[in-house]
């Protein structure tokens, strides 16, 4: 408006024109929130497509002769007369390693995705994609109490301008540090009383159920607050889940949150998640694990080697959410290895030597060289962090978060018409925090140190001080019981021959080791299953 623009509507969607009829392309640069969007110039004939900045909002597109498609949803453009739906073998190895797709790869070889940050001009039949933003690291010489000061100050401005709405608004809630910060900023902004809603397992889900702590913090806020209780028929949800994703995604959180949204969707419009805290503040036990390995690896290397990590790996495992075997296993194996190689093999699933004795030959031909990891390397690179922890926060910030956490958050959220909201996956906080230090964030084995300092007496007692717990499914456990059929099904020898990709002999050995307790693989497994049902809706079958 003081560069002379008049609005006659009250439409976000012209503050994105006005803004491109004044600054251009460059305008995205300016943009603060969530979006993805696709702008017609009629007068250059040129069309701008933009996603968000941390990856919110997806955008899909492809390319046919001098043609352009683009949807927001994979589905659409399968419409197409004549698309190819030929698998893409590179997105199937990094689906292996992350359980889901990469950008700009989908699971199919004619249909791309733009990634986070990323514009991308069309004119002539011509592509030219350009990065707009990236997080810089830079050095800070604030005292640990003026960044609690700028870590409230942030967090209050940043959740008051996600309040903006014509709807009623809700939050949901684990009585965690993340969601109940959200929860004190939305009520101290006077939205009280909030609709507040949480999911609970039951018995069988005791290492995941935060339902009592929610209850616990939304009385504390006088909050109408909504429980719902998941079983193991929230994987009924399978084919849903696969209509809405077009693709196979591995996260089994994706079936919780398609159960809680559509619960959510009966009481308010739009609801605040607290969705990218831990990968803002380094809320993950792997963000610890980094920092811890340094002094780990000052064991010398044949006493780790041949005495320490052998017995470690002889660990027997939990498939009911008890994660420490596991954890220790990961660990041990982890500081044999040079700092990024060790993380990269944290946050991924599927190994090279695993994949390996997986792949069928011909996969194994098509594949013969990559390695799904050089993309977290690159990411360590980028960072230009040499502390652990600042390293692995940069790397989820800009893998984990926008293709895993944020990726189902908007599916399962879109598939009720629901809108979710995140602002501690803001870019203004990112921006804020990239010049903390990885050890104001983590201190030893303690994680979201500088997040905990900073809310400590505005939050509830012991909240602060509450180990993180993670919004998973009881599925180690689901997989041994429930879903014993749906698995014996999807992974028989006989329909693993069938599909190609895979030799059956090491899946049947994942299975045998995970329920006799000897291994925890179930996102392996899940993975496989989601990938079998996801090619029967393919072949009909």
């Amino acid at each position: 408006e003081a560069k002379g623009h008049a609005f006659r509507t009250d439409s976000d969607t012209e503050i994105i024109l006005e803004a491109y009829a004044e600054w251009g392309e460059p305008c995205v640069e300016r943009f603060q929130g969530m979006f993805a969007f696709a702008l017609w110039d009629a007068p250059k004939k040129t069309l701008l497509l933009a996603r968000d900045q941390i990856g919110v909002k997806p955008l899909y597109y492809t390319r046919a002769g001098n043609v352009l498609y683009f949807a927001s949803e994979m589905k659409a453009l399968l419409e197409i007369p004549g698309i190819s739906r030929e698998m893409d073998l590179e997105a199937l190895d990094d689906y292996l390693a992350f359980l889901h797709t990469v950008p700009p790869r989908t699971f199919y070889k004619a249909i791309r995705q733009l990634p986070p940050a990323h514009t991308a001009l069309w004119r002539d039949g011509e592509w030219r994609e350009r990065r707009y933003w990236r997080l810089q690291r830079r050095d800070d010489t604030r005292t640990p109490e003026e960044w609690q000061d700028a870590v409230r100050a942030t967090l209050r401005d940043t959740i008051r301008a996600y309040l903006v709405a014509d709807v009623p608004l809700g939050a949901f809630l684990s009585g965690g540090l993340d969601s109940t910060t959200i929860l004190h900023y939305m009520n101290d902004a006077g939205a009280a009383p909030v609709n507040t809603f949480t999911v609970g397992f039951g018995k069988e889900g005791g290492h995941y159920d935060e339902s009592a702590q929610a209850a616990t913090t939304a009385n504390h806020y006088h909050a109408n607050h909504h429980p719902l209780e998941a079983g193991a028929d929230a994987a009924a949800l399978l084919d849903t889940m696969l209509h809405h994703f077009d693709e196979p995604f591995g996260n089994p959180t994706a079936l919780l949150t398609y159960a809680i949204c559509e619960l959510v969707k009966k009481h308010v419009t739009v609801v605040l998640s607290g969705d990218g805290g831990d990968e803002m503040f380094g809320g993950y036990a792997r963000h610890a694990g980094a920092a811890l390995a340094a002094q780990f690896q000052r064991i010398p290397a044949p006493i780790r080697r041949w005495g320490l990590n052998p017995l470690i790996q002889c660990l027997p495992e939990s498939t009911r959410g008890f994660h420490l075997p596991r954890r220790l296993r990961e660990f041990s194996a982890g500081s044999l290895m040079d700092p990024v190689d060790m993380y990269a093999h944290w946050i991924s699933y599927y190994q090279q030597a695993d994949k390996a004795l997986l792949y069928t030959s011909p996969v194994q031909r098509a594949l013969d060289g990559r390695d799904a990891l050089d993309r977290i390397r690159a990411l360590a690179v980028e960072s230009g962090a040499t502390d652990p922890a600042a390293r692995a926060m940069y790397i989820d910030l800009h893998s984990f978060l926008p293709d895993n956490v944020l990726h189902y958050g908007d599916r399962m959220s879109m598939a009720h018409g629901l809108e979710v909201r995140v602002p501690l996956a803001d870019p203004r906080l990112a921006e804020l925090l990239a010049g903390a230090p990885g050890k104001l964030h983590v201190h030893g084995a303690k994680t979201k140190c500088l997040f905990r300092d900073a809310m400590t007496g505005l939050l509830p007692p012991g909240v602060t001080q509450r180990k993180k717990v993670g919004f998973n499914p009881p599925m180690g456990v689901w997989l041994n019981t429930t879903l014993r059929p749906l698995v014996d099904d999807c992974l028989s020898p006989e329909t693993v021959r069938k599909r190609g990709l895979f030799h059956p002999e090491p899946i049947a050995a994942m299975l045998e080791a995970h329920r006799a307790g000897r291994r925890d693989y179930t996102w392996h497994l899940w993975a496989l299953v989601v990938l079998d049902a996801w090619q029967r809706k393919q072949n009909g079958v």
